[in-house]
């Protein structure tokens, strides 16, 4: 057994999530943590394949295939659906608690609408290597998710290319000072980083995402030309702050500490990690992803 989990491990590590260890940020009003239950504890969702599906290999995976989705470390139980997150014709897990996205290895991304699905259940994070599911090997299969019914009387589920999207967004973010911004800027960055999110999840047809890439290299366009991501706007982000100089320069203000309001302003994670307010109470049902531009200073 120890011999077929090394196999396994071999051809699945190219696949891992080898994303940087999370870290703690620290805002006025807003924390971002590392995983609740100090990753001692995780989520996993079992289903079986509702009919036959055929690989990008061209492999069929017949009706009944067990299939598993990971949650990670939540402090209640996931809802049971959960649409845009994808179930895993093979997945392996277990190591040092905490370091689920370094560790846990797998792929062939299966749609929730092809999926019979149970109800959640949390295990402990084991320590040593267990692998959940174990359908395939093949690389063509474990790092895809365009699989499609053999009969096709059953439903599908498109499949969109992202690469152009990716591509967009890395430009996006890496081109952008987001410290220095405008309000209406600051909320298309706020409905860009949403919509980049739910593009990213299963069964999102490729004209949406063809939409939301062209809105994006609009918007940096624009930004490179006149400063601000949207056309149109003359509003400095820093208009608000010139604005209570001059009033406080008069003598005739006077500002109550008590009530002064804090400035909202986008940065961009370097880790992945959860996102929680100063309370306490976590404001992201998963863990954000490096690169995600997160509001602070004001509403999550």
């Amino acid at each position: 057994m120890k011999k077929n989990k090394r196999i396994i491990f071999a051809t699945m590590a190219a696949l891992s999530l080898a994303a940087p260890m999370t870290a703690v940020f620290n805002f006025d009003n807003v924390q971002t943590v590392s995983a609740n239950h100090q990753g001692t504890k995780v989520w996993l969702q079992y289903g079986t394949l509702k009919y036959a599906l055929k690989g990008p290999s061209g492999r069929v995976y017949p009706a009944g295939t067990k299939v598993v989705r990971e949650m990670g470390a939540a402090d209640t139980k996931p809802n049971i659906s959960f649409p845009g997150r994808p179930f895993n014709l093979t997945w392996m897990i277990g190591g040092i608690p905490n370091n689920q996205r370094l560790q846990d290895v797998g792929g062939g991304q299966i749609a929730e609408a092809y999926v019979n699905y149970e109800d959640w259940q949390e295990i402990d994070y084991p320590s040593d290597n267990v692998v959940l599911v174990n359908n395939t090997s093949d690389y063509t299969d474990l790092k895809s998710s365009d699989f499609h019914p053999v009969d096709n009387n059953n439903p599908d589920v498109p499949v969109a290319n992202t690469d152009k999207l990716d591509d967009a967004f890395a430009h996006y973010t890496d081109d952008i000072n987001f410290s220095k911004l405008s309000k209406a800027d600051i909320d298309l960055c706020a409905k860009i980083q949403k919509d980049y999110n739910a593009a990213k999840g299963m069964g999102v047809p490729q004209s949406t995402v063809d939409a939301l890439t062209k809105e994006i290299n609009d918007a940096v366009a624009n930004y490179k030309k006149t400063g601000h991501l949207v056309s149109g706007n003359s509003n400095s982000g820093n208009s608000s702050s010139s604005s209570n100089s001059s009033n406080s320069n008069s003598g005739s203000t006077t500002v109550t500490p008590g009530k002064r309001k804090s400035k909202s302003r986008f940065v961009k994670l370097r880790k992945a990690s959860y996102q929680y307010t100063h309370k306490g109470k976590r404001v992201s049902k998963k863990k954000l992803k490096k690169g995600a531009i997160v509001k602070i200073n004001g509403k999550t």
